[in-house]
C-alpha cells in the first residue's frame, strides 16, 4: 500500500486522508501536538472533528521525517500562518519522487505568498510536481463521505492528473486547471466576503443584502486576482463562487459565524478566545488589503471588513460607507 503524508493533523487534514485511505493510500498524518497525534493512534477520533470516527488504519506521529519517509503522496494542510516555518524545515526532506499537493487557503502574512509559492522557494525541485488543491468543501462532510466536488491546479499536467486520481472517489468529483494562482486566491480571498455576509446575517440586515455582498464580493476577488496573474473565469468555478457561496451561506463556516458574532457586537478577538476557531479570514484579509493598496485595485468589501476588524469600525457605519459609494456601472469588473 502507497504511502501518504498529511502535513497537520487537524479537521481538514483528516478529512483529505480518508479520501486517500478510500483510494488506496496508508495515511501517516504528523501533528506536533501530542494530544493530536495520541487522538488519532488510541482513540481514533481526530480532535477537531468532534463526532466523526477516524479510521483505524489512520497513524499520526509527531515525528515529521518519520511522517515522510517514503511517502509517494505528500499533503499540506497546514494553517496559512504556518507554511513558511514547516516548509523552511520540511520541504528538502519531501521523497524526490513523490507528489506534493498544498490544501491550504490563504497567504503568509510576512510575504504575501501563496501556499505553492512558499513551498517551491523553499525547495525549487518540487517545481513539477506540485499542486494546489481548493474548492467548496467543509471537511466534516468530506470526513463522513457526503458528495462534493473540488479543483487540482498545477502548471505540470502530468501532477494535476495525478492528483485528480488520488482524490477522485464516489463521493468526491475532481477537476483539473493549470491556473495555480486562481485556484489559490479564490480559495483565500473568499474568507473576507464570507465574515461580511457574517456580519450583515449578525446585524439581521436580510438576505437581499448578503446576495449583493456575494455578488460584489466576487467581482474584487477577480480584479485582485486578475492583477496578480490569475484567469478571470477561475474565479466563476469551483475554487472561486463555489467556494465562495458555501463559506458565506453554510453554517458550518467558521469565517461567516465570525462574522455573525461581529454583527452582533462581539469583538473578533473575544470570539476568536471563546471558539478556539482559526478564523483564515482574519489574516486574510490584512494580505489582500496590503497587496490591493500595491497594485491600485479597488476592494471596498475587503477594505471595510478590514477596517471592522482591525481599526475597530461600527458595522453599521461601515454598511453606510459601503452603500454610499459613488455611482458607476455593474460591468466596470
Amino acid at each position: 500500500m502507497k504511502k501518504a503524508c498529511v502535513i497537520v493533523a487537524g479537521a481538514w487534514g483528516t478529512a483529505l486522508a480518508v479520501i486517500l485511505l478510500d483510494n488506496g493510500y496508508r495515511p501517516v498524518l504528523w501533528d506536533r501536538n501530542p494530544e493530536a497525534v495520541r487522538a488519532i493512534n488510541e482513540e481514533n477520533r481526530c480532535l477537531k472533528l468532534p463526532g466523526v470516527s477516524i479510521p483505524k488504519e489512520f497513524t499520526a506521529t509527531n515525528d515529521w521525517r518519520e511522517a515522510l519517509s517514503g511517502a509517494s503522496m505528500v499533503v499540506s494542510a497546514a494553517p496559512s500562518t504556518a507554511v513558511s516555518q514547516l516548509s523552511a524545515s520540511m520541504a528538502h526532506s519531501v521523497p524526490e519522487d513523490a507528489l506534493f499537493v498544498s490544501a491550504t487557503k490563504g497567504f503568509d502574512p510576512e510575504t504575501l505568498r501563496r501556499p505553492t509559492q512558499i513551498w517551491l522557494d523553499a525547495n525549487p525541485s518540487l517545481s513539477d510536481r506540485l499542486v494546489a488543491l481548493s474548492g467548496p468543501n467543509f471537511a466534516v462532510e468530506i470526513a463522513n463521505r457526503l458528495p462534493a466536488a473540488t479543483t487540482v491546479a498545477s502548471a505540470s499536467t502530468v501532477a494535476a492528473l495525478g492528483a485528480q486520481t488520488a482524490f477522485m472517489t464516489p463521493y468526491l468529483r475532481v477537476y483539473t486547471s493549470e491556473d495555480v494562482a486562481g485556484v489559490e486566491l479564490g480559495g483565500a480571498l473568499k474568507n473576507i466576503i464570507a465574515i461580511a455576509c457574517g456580519m450583515v446575517e449578525g446585524m439581521g440586515l436580510g438576505y437581499n443584502a448578503q446576495a449583493a455582498i456575494i455578488s460584489r464580493g466576487i467581482a474584487e476577488l477577480t480584479r485582485l486576482g486578475v492583477a496578480l496573474g490569475a484567469y478571470p473565469l477561475t474565479f466563476a468555478g469551483l475554487s472561486g463562487v463555489g467556494d465562495l457561496v458555501l463559506t458565506s451561506t453554510g453554517h458550518l463556516s467558521r469565517n461567516r459565524q465570525a462574522g455573525i458574532a461581529v454583527g452582533k457586537g462581539e469583538p473578533i478577538r473575544s470570539f476568536i478566545e471563546r471558539t478556539g476557531y482559526t478564523v483564515e479570514g482574519l489574516t486574510t484579509v490584512r494580505s489582500a488589503v496590503t497587496l490591493a493598496g500595491r497594485l491600485g485595485i479597488s476592494m471596498p468589501i475587503s477594505e471595510i471588513v478590514y477596517r471592522v476588524l482591525y481599526e475597530d469600525l461600527p458595522v453599521r457605519q461601515a454598511l453606510s460607507a459601503v452603500m454610499s459609494r459613488q455611482k458607476r456601472s455593474e460591468r466596470e469588473f
